[in-house]
């Protein structure tokens, strides 16, 4: 297969952080990029996450580019297909069509250290070239399916939230959900009154806020369309809520409380009969685990056609479940809606950096970075949403840009004879700062949660606020971030083998 030529920047991913990348390059006047996507449709999370019900959590007015408003937003917190026309539209609008290679997997990235470049290896053989590579692809979007003794016996249909049959119909099937977070809750309301009964298994109760959602009427959405600054008000009347009424949770013992209480009476209210209301509030300091909010979820499970079953399973067999008390049920359907392998999407593309060090032994003893977008040791290479950047109380999408604004001052002033690299010690320094603001967070009050690793280290979140984050990323610390010639950098690397 012919090599391709050679690219400026390669964009690994179709979501919110490979389309804002794309935007920021064009913008910048590069044009010499391209986006791929192993999908066959543009929007990351938002194009495999299409089971019913799938709905975003963070207001739509925020989780949207700030230097692209969307005015039209239908709710509040508007659902997957509108975010994913969104994401389709920014492309349509900014010119990315062209950069887009859509249903392009890659299985390998190797810097080449002779000519300081990055190859990027598909699944179909193509070889392709590049100086840059912003690995844009999001956690969100490799399904963790934990397995269950004879799972494989199952002669119903069994499938992912993430990887939803879109012909599937719930009429009058009875239906397993396992799980009972994030998605269990969304889609648990929107196929309960079509189906004919719905089993609920739950491993560990949450706590389940009400989402106070709306529809923006015509007018409001005229207004935002005729006045710009109304809109970026509301946006920042978002933003700062979740920052001062809702971080606050993760580090303030008093506040904490104060809506731990309000939360469980709010879940002992909403539940009917005492066994279900026992089984669904939780023993656990609210906010350890992903804190969930829904109007309409405790109405389904409420239904009469609606079961909980709070006990382990002991076995799946070929016509349903056998749970831990040994009551087994049958079922048309197994919906598995547990979550993403969070550490396995880090992994997903084999990465080959300087001296022929893969980006797996450099994260043996845990994944880290500087500031979340830079490694040592694989030079002009980017994440997007890297190691410590995940947030529980703000919008990812305003984080990404954060990033991507750092990331674009790296790739402007390398021009195009310069390596990018980060020093082994300002990474050191960045994440043992970063692991000692932890112990002052929630997210280590003693719950078991994806959060976490099993030495109890967390290399998934951001454990300050999002404008801490912001204020970070503002400027490249030249004594952190090494900007060497591309030959001079050759030879350097040459000479360290």
């Amino acid at each position: 297969m012919a090599q391709s030529p050679l690219l400026d920047v390669l964009i690994i991913g179709a979501g919110f952080s490979g389309v804002c990348a794309g935007i920021k390059l064009k913008q910048a006047g590069i044009e010499r990029f391209r986006i791929y996507d192993k999908a066959d449709g543009i929007g990351g999370t938002w194009w495999h996450n299409a089971y019913p019900g799938a709905a975003c959590d963070i207001p739509s007015h925020l989780y949207c580019y700030s230097f692209e408003p969307n005015p039209h937003w239908s709710r509040l917190y508007s659902p997957q297909d509108e975010i994913q026309a969104y994401i389709e539209g920014c492309v349509d609008k900014y010119g990315l069509r062209p950069h887009l290679n859509l249903g392009r997997e890659i299985r390998a990235l190797r810097f080449d250290e002779a000519t300081a470049t990055w190859e990027a290896e598909f699944t179909d053989g193509e070889r392709v070239r590049a100086r840059f590579v912003i690995n844009g692809s999001g956690g969100l979007h490799k399904p963790a399916t934990p397995y269950f003794k004879g799972a494989e016996h199952f002669a119903g249909l069994a499938m992912h939230t993430a990887e939803w049959d879109r012909d599937f119909d719930p009429a009058d099937k009875n239906i397993a959900i396992i799980g009972s977070a994030a998605s269990a809750i969304q889609v648990l309301p929107a196929i309960a009154g079509k189906a004919k009964s719905i089993s609920l298994y739950q491993r560990t109760p949450n706590y389940i806020l009400p989402r106070k959602d709306f529809a923006y009427s015509d007018r409001w959405k005229t207004l935002f369309r005729r006045i710009p600054l109304l809109n970026r008000l509301h946006r920042l009347m978002i933003f700062y809520y979740l920052e001062t009424r809702v971080y606050p949770i993760i580090t303030r013992d008093d506040y904490r409380a104060k809506r731990m209480e309000e939360a469980k009476r709010y879940i002992k209210v909403m539940t009917r009969g005492r066994k279900v209301r026992e089984a669904m509030v939780p023993d656990y300091e609210m906010g350890c685990k992903r804190m969930l909010i829904s109007d309409n979820f405790f109405d389904a499970l409420n239904s009469d056609n609606v079961e909980l079953v709070p006990q382990p399973i002991k076995e799946i067999t070929r016509s349903g479940i056998v749970s831990a008390d040994g009551k087994e049920r049958s079922f048309d359907a197994i919906v598995y809606a547990t979550g993403f392998d969070m550490e396995g999407h880090l992994f997903s593309i084999d990465i080959t950096g300087e001296n022929g060090v893969t980006l797996k032994q450099a994260w043996k003893d845990g994944a880290n970075a500087y500031h979340g977008v830079m490694v040592p040791g694989f030079p002009n290479y980017f994440m997007a949403t890297g190691p410590n950047t995940g947030v529980g109380t703000s919008s990812v999408v305003y984080m990404i840009e954060q990033g991507m604004g750092w990331i674009m001052k790296c790739i402007r002033k390398a021009g195009t004879d310069k390596v990018v690299s980060v020093t082994p010690e300002a990474t050191t320094a960045y994440n043992d700062k970063l692991q000692s603001a932890f112990p002052d967070t929630v997210w280590t009050s003693g719950c078991e949660s994806w959060y976490q690793r099993a030495d109890g280290r967390i290399d998934i979140l951001y454990p300050h606020d999002a404008r801490t984050y912001r204020r970070q990323m503002k400027r490249i610390n030249p004594r952190h971030v090494r900007f060497t010639p591309v030959s001079k950098a050759s030879q350097t690397l040459q000479a360290a083998k």
